[in-house]
C-alpha cells in the first residue's frame, strides 16, 4: 500500500488577482487581458496593454523562479490613496528533518544581513522566520541617474518538513505606509496553512481554498 500523498493549503488574502500560474499558457493570457480590463475598465486600450505586458512579465519571472502561486493587489485605501502590493509563493528543497532546527538556521542566516529585520515566528504549521527589508527599485541598473522607486518587502519561511520542502512567501509593495497591514494579510495566511495527507489535516486550523502544491 503506497504512503499517502501530502499537500498544502494555502489561503491567500482576499483582494490578490491570481497571475495564473497553475494555468497553461493560453489560459493565462486570457486572464491577464481580463485583470488589464478589470484594473482599466475606463482606460484606454494601450493602458490595458502595458498593464498585460507589465503583469505578463511578472508572471513568466515567477515561474522561471519555480513559484507555485503569483498575484498582486491594487486598491484604494479610505483615503483615497491608491496601494499596491505583489505576492508570491514558492517551495525550495529542505534537507534538514527538524523544523526547529531548520528555523533557527535560517534565523541566523538572514540575521547576518544588516538591512534585514528578523523575527522568529509560530503558526500551527511549525516554526518559521519573518523577514521585513526595504529595497530600491532601479528602472535601468546601469545608470544611476534613472528613475528608482523605493520598496519593502516582507517574506515568511517555513520549514515543512514532511514535505521535505521550505514554503517561502513574498510580499513587495511600494506602498510604504501600507507595510504593516500587508504584513499583517501574510501572517494570516502562515497562521492558516495546512498540510495534509489521505488521512486528514495534520497542521493548522482549517483547509484554504486559495492555493495548493
Amino acid at each position: 500500500m503506497s504512503a499517502p500523498s501530502i499537500e498544502l493549503h494555502l489561503d491567500i488574502p482576499g483582494g490578490f488577482h491570481s497571475l495564473g500560474l497553475d494555468l497553461d499558457d493560453e489560459e493565462r493570457q486570457e486572464q491577464l487581458w481580463s485583470i488589464a480590463e478589470e484594473v482599466w475598465p475606463h482606460g484606454t486600450d494601450f493602458q490595458r496593454e502595458v498593464t498585460f505586458h507589465t503583469y505578463r512579465e511578472m508572471a513568466e519571472l515567477a515561474l522561471a523562479e519555480k513559484s507555485f502561486y503569483a498575484g498582486f493587489c491594487l486598491d484604494e485605501t479610505p483615503d483615497a490613496r491608491m496601494t499596491t502590493a505583489s505576492l508570491l509563493a514558492r517551495l525550495d528543497p529542505l534537507d534538514e528533518p527538524d523544523a526547529e532546527l531548520s528555523a533557527r538556521g535560517l534565523f541566523e542566516a538572514l540575521s547576518a544581513n544588516e538591512n534585514n529585520t528578523v523575527e522568529e515566528i509560530r503558526v500551527p504549521a511549525g516554526p518559521g522566520v519573518l523577514v521585513l527589508c526595504g529595497l530600491q527599485w532601479q528602472s535601468d541598473p546601469q545608470d544611476d541617474t534613472a528613475p528608482s522607486l523605493p520598496l519593502a518587502r516582507a517574506d515568511v519561511y517555513l520549514p515543512l518538513p514532511r514535505m521535505a520542502r521550505l514554503l517561502v512567501l513574498s510580499l513587495t509593495t511600494p506602498s510604504l505606509p501600507d507595510l504593516p497591514f500587508y504584513v499583517s494579510l501574510l501572517s494570516k495566511s502562515a497562521h492558516d496553512l495546512v498540510v495534509s495527507s489521505g488521512s486528514g489535516s495534520e497542521s493548522g486550523p482549517g483547509d484554504g481554498d486559495g492555493g495548493g502544491g
